[in-house]
């Protein structure tokens, strides 16, 4: 057929053995009977797993049964308004989750790419007073005031990329809305300020959380591929979370507002927080992973089993001895092999986040600050910048301080400031972006490669086939085997970038802090200005082997934002 190339083998047809030759015809069988073509990366996942065929690993991995009347009232729209925009009827996810499987299952199994924002701060409300994210924080964040230092939103706003532009979504979108695009001002009240009772959702962990909810198809569709973006502008956000979820989720937890838990679960099996407060993160009186207003970027809270996450740069590189992942930055690390995550066999760094990782924003009180928060082929794209104090303007045409337009070029003006592409920024920065890389079909496989073959990576192996193959979809063979990186597109937001916008080694972060204990929060933290950003390969090769060599054996469990290693069982586990 054409379909199965036999260079893609890493071992020549004429040298096989017998047996090495029926496996890979068996392979080459099932990849041209199905219509597509299986890459290197799966083929040498299959063999280096003893699998001798797809069947084979799918055999070892449950697929879960949907009940769609259960989750139809509350699952968004698979459809879109908006010409360009995937329709996700063939991307249900069946594998890689527990919520998928027991009394949750028949809710949760088969959702489908729809995300949408969350706003978390510590402002009191009738219903509550205290939380584990804001317990013994200063006075400023706790409650309203003229000396109040916490989350001063001017408005928040959801865009939908339908291929060559974002659209913004009103539905999703929080401030005074008009033709020309969303406004608001803390200031005057306005925005932000005027619609958030709107937005009120289920709070908990955090004192008061916001978020778009509704009846499933009839609510807010959420963002989904081929890219979503969504942008926050804040007088202040010294202290808070502005974070993501699935849009079943959020469904799900604001229905249980009036109506309580009438599904029994929320479906919380996906997450990602671009910048979050980390006081929940511990138990009472520890001290955190840098000052109180070091707001941390993370995606391993919860993870679907259908949009693979890379954890380390080692383990996302297989733990081999040579790069390929990100293949965008192949060529910079050919250029600058001992350049900050270039050489994880030699100096490894967390691409995921984590108090493993360097990926946080310093954030001053009272000082204005626009986040944007984009999804597409190449992973999570965290921007921050602060607007310039005449115009308002950033570095993303159309987006501004006290207003966004209401379609948005693909992507913003390259960042150029050095403080604000090595991951760790502080607070002056003016301009700033983190990646979190994805993980897609091939990158998936090689991810896996190095874990055993269990309901998450087995699940991702399974997921990126089914995408090369084109059998995903009801009807295919791998039905609900998903990778949904691979129904992204590239917005372009890589720009030259050197790879520590994913992360640098955790010795270049600050060492002492003087603000990240409860006896000494206070609302004018501020790091040394001494601290280093250079990427360094200081540390041998040999120190770093035993952690270089560990699997993470991922926890997708709703809490899972510190990771915690043993070099006794050679393990590492989110919890």
């Amino acid at each position: 057929s054409g379909r199965f190339n036999s260079s893609c083998l890493r071992v020549p047809l004429m040298a096989m053995s017998r047996q090495q030759l029926v496996w890979w015809l068996a392979v080459a069988r099932f990849a041209s009977s199905h219509g597509g073509s299986l890459q290197p990366e799966c083929l040498e996942y299959l063999s280096s797993k003893g699998l001798n065929s797809i069947d084979a690993l799918k055999g070892k991995l449950e697929q879960c049964t949907p009940n769609q009347a259960l989750q139809e009232p509350f699952a968004p729209n698979p459809e879109s308004a908006i010409p360009g925009v995937t329709d996700t009827t063939d991307l249900s996810c069946r594998y890689g989750h527990p919520t998928y499987y027991g009394t949750t299952g028949e809710t949760c199994c088969g959702w489908k790419p729809h995300f949408n924002w969350v706003v978390a701060t510590c402002d009191t409300n009738d219903l509550q007073q205290e939380s584990n994210f804001c317990r013994s924080l200063p006075a400023c964040v706790r409650s309203k005031g003229e000396d109040y230092c916490g989350a001063k939103i001017n408005y928040v706003a959801a865009y939908q990329y339908n291929g060559s532009h974002f659209v913004m979504m009103d539905d999703s979108t929080s401030g005074r809305k008009t033709s020309a695009g969303v406004e608001g001002s803390y200031a005057e009240g306005t925005g932000w300020e005027e619609e958030k009772k709107d937005f009120t959702w289920r709070s908990g962990d955090w004192t008061s959380k916001y978020a778009p909810w509704g009846d499933g198809p009839s609510g807010p569709r959420g963002g989904t591929p081929p890219a979503m973006m969504w942008v926050l502008s804040a007088e202040s956000f010294y202290y808070g979370a502005f974070y993501l979820l699935s849009q079943l989720t959020l469904n799900l937890e604001g229905k249980a507002i009036t109506e309580g838990f009438a599904a029994g679960t929320n479906c919380w099996n996906w997450e990602i927080d671009p910048v979050e407060g980390t006081k929940g993160w511990f138990p009472p009186n520890s001290s955190l992973p840098g000052n109180v207003n070091q707001l941390y970027a993370t995606n391993n809270a919860a993870i679907s089993g259908c949009m693979p996450v890379t954890g380390f740069a080692s383990q996302a590189n297989g733990l081999r001895r040579n790069f390929s992942q990100p293949p965008q930055f192949r060529e910079y690390c050919e250029q600058n092999p001992t350049a900050a995550g270039c050489q994880p066999w030699v100096e490894d760094v967390m691409w995921s986040g984590g108090v493993l990782g360097s990926q946080r924003f310093e954030n001053y009180a009272d000082q204005p600050y626009v986040f944007a928060v984009v999804v597409d082929y190449r992973g999570y794209w965290i921007y921050r910048w602060i607007p310039d104090a005449t115009t308002g303007e950033t570095g993303w045409p159309g987006v501004g301080r006290h207003g966004a337009d209401r379609v948005l070029v693909k992507r913003p003006r390259a960042v150029a400031d050095v403080g604000g592409l090595a991951t760790d920024v502080k607070g002056d920065v003016p301009e700033a972006v983190i990646l979190q890389p994805s993980v897609p079909p091939e990158a998936a496989c090689l991810r896996a490669s190095i874990e055993a073959v269990n309901f998450q990576f087995g699940a991702d192996a399974l997921g990126a086939m089914a995408a090369q193959l084109g059998e995903y979809q009801p009807g295919g063979a791998l039905e609900g085997a998903q990778n949904w990186w691979a129904h992204f597109a590239d917005t372009e937001q890589y720009q030259n970038y050197p790879l520590s916008i994913a992360g640098v080694p955790m010795h270049n972060l600050q060492a002492r802090y003087d603000c990240n204990e409860e006896a000494n929060f206070a609302g004018d933290c501020k790091v040394n200005s001494d601290r280093a950003l250079a990427a360094s390969t200081s540390q041998s090769e040999a120190a770093l082997s035993a952690k270089t060599t560990q699997n993470a054996s991922i926890d997708p469990g709703r809490t899972n934002r510190r990771l915690r290693s043993s070099v006794d069982s050679a393990s590492a586990t989110y919890v």
